[in-house]
């Protein structure tokens, strides 16, 4: 019978942990400061300059190495 109210007291502390996770993330807000935003635009206007182009899955794939130890020779 202990471990039956070691078990259950388990969930209910996992529960009220779950609780206030979610009360927190719902109470607090993040947002980016004014020098982050201007940062932020500067190094995308200077990778626009270089011909940057941000790769998606198709990209990726296509130049990935999968061969392990094979590739390294």
């Amino acid at each position: 019978m202990t471990g039956l109210y070691i078990f259950i007291a388990l969930i209910v502390v996992a529960l009220i942990g779950w609780g206030i996770a979610e009360l927190k993330s719902r109470t607090i807000t993040f947002g980016h400061s004014e020098a982050e935003k201007e940062e932020a635009e500067l190094i995308h206007k200077e990778q626009e300059e270089r011909g940057f182009k941000e790769q998606n899955l198709k990209d990726l794939l296509a130049h990935n190495s999968t061969k392990g130890y094979n590739a390294v020779d």
